[in-house]
């Protein structure tokens, strides 16, 4: 006879958090966040409407806690991804090319949709802006963990945030339609030239 481990009711409430959260994801990357519609969360996530109203009483409470988790989430495997790369790769070319998976995938388009409609939307807005803030952190402290080297380096913080809002830009013509993969690659290359440049780059800085 085999035991059934019972989960206890904060890891229930948790759970059915993330199931719902997970089903907005999905239907924010498939949707946009025009047609983005609690209907479709609740059949997605196989609830009820009363188990989503439970959780998020309204529609903002929902998209304000999908942009809160999706910022958690991509800093968390951010981490891990670097931390998977083994010894020997690890050089800021292979690091760039990791970070750009990150605006290549389905959690990164969700995101942007809520990064556009923050644009009008003023409860969503500083949980964007606070996102962006986040990013800009944990890249800087995942770069400096893997590549102790560069925290010596002036402007090493307006690189990175122009790491961040260039592959931002990239991905958003991606969306378009606009492939430029070859346009990709020159700016790829060009941030691991910015990362990599002399340790006095930037000496004189004012």
């Amino acid at each position: 006879m085999t035991s059934t481990i019972r989960r206890t009711q904060p890891e229930r409430v948790e759970a059915m958090r993330n199931r719902l959260l997970d089903a907005s994801v999905e239907c924010l990357a498939e949707t946009g966040y025009t047609g983005f519609s609690t209907n479709d969360v609740v059949r997605r996530a196989g609830v009820s409407r009363g188990a989503l109203a439970h959780h998020f009483p309204t529609k903002a409470d929902l998209v304000a806690a999908v942009a809160d988790r999706l910022i958690t989430l991509r800093a968390t495997e951010f981490r891990q991804r670097f931390a998977g790369i083994p010894a020997p790769r690890r050089t800021v070319a292979e690091a760039l090319d990791v970070l750009w998976t990150f605006f290549d995938d389905a959690s990164f388009h969700a995101l942007l949709e809520l990064i556009v409609a923050a644009r009008t939307d003023p409860e969503l807005r500083p949980v964007l802006a606070r996102g962006t803030g986040q990013a800009l952190d944990v890249t800087r402290e995942v770069f400096v963990e893997v590549f102790p080297d560069l925290s010596t380096r002036p402007f090493l913080d307006e690189v990175l945030e122009a790491v961040l809002a260039l592959f931002t830009g990239l991905a958003a013509q991606a969306v378009l339609g606009d492939d430029g993969a070859h346009r990709q690659a020159a700016v790829r290359q060009l941030l691991k030239l910015a990362l990599t440049a002399a340790p006095d780059f930037g000496k004189d800085r004012r």
